[in-house]
């Protein structure tokens, strides 16, 4: 399999138009994320809403300010990381040719069993914590992932598997060809920060029934 790396954030969006199944575009850490992100891993967070393109950085800052602390909201690396998000909210717009996407944000992750999107295309960045572990074409045995086997099944090759880095931006295509990948041991057990963006039908047919107080 090939990846798509893009060298820039906007190309992000050319993932749409190649026919690769999965995209990442490294980053490094900005100065100041890791001593706000320990603070921010100390409480339990799961949000999500509806946002738009035009108006990203407003939405997003209206998703989280309930549930971020007053004490975290005055550090000055809050309105980086809020511009951030943002940011990325609005280039998987573009990706998708779409108006308006599904953010998630959350501290707690359960994916444990290797599996592939049901959805088009699905866009991650772990800004704490041990990134998104995923599986090359090699290290894989798709029949058993088909036939409903555990992950010791599914794994034929534990030297090749990969992980995400913090603060990459990691798009995953959905469908029989994506690419396998879960959450690692690592953030099953320890406190991690996650974003998932989606397509906006995974706001309006699944997660607005349970966040309907946040779109």
């Amino acid at each position: 399999m090939t990846i798509f790396k893009p060298e820039h954030l906007k190309d992000v969006s050319k993932f749409s138009k190649s026919a690769d199944q999965l995209a990442i575009f490294q980053r490094q850490a900005p100065q100041g994320a890791d001593a706000f992100m320990q603070k921010l891993m100390q409480i339990s967070l799961g949000i999500a809403g509806k946002v738009h393109k035009k108006n990203a950085l407003q939405d997003v800052q209206n998703i989280v300010h309930d549930q971020i602390p007053e004490t975290l909201q005055v550090d000055p690396f809050y309105e980086r990381w809020i511009t951030d998000m943002s940011e990325v909210c609005t280039i998987f717009c573009e990706t998708l040719g779409c108006d308006a996407i599904c953010f998630w944000l959350g501290s707690e992750r359960g994916c444990n069993r290797y599996h592939i999107d049901n959805v088009p295309m699905r866009l991650l960045v772990t800004y704490a914590g041990r990134g998104t572990e995923w599986l090359p074409e090699k290290a894989a045995d798709r029949s058993a992932f088909a036939n409903g086997a555990p992950n010791e099944q599914i794994l034929i090759d534990p030297s090749s598997i990969q992980f995400m880095n913090t603060w990459d931006i990691a798009v995953f295509r959905g469908g029989p060809e994506g690419v396998l990948h879960r959450t690692p041991d690592a953030a099953l057990n320890q406190p991690s920060l996650l974003m998932r963006l989606d397509p906006v039908a995974f706001w309006d047919n699944i997660l607005s029934k349970k966040y309907v107080n946040q779109s």
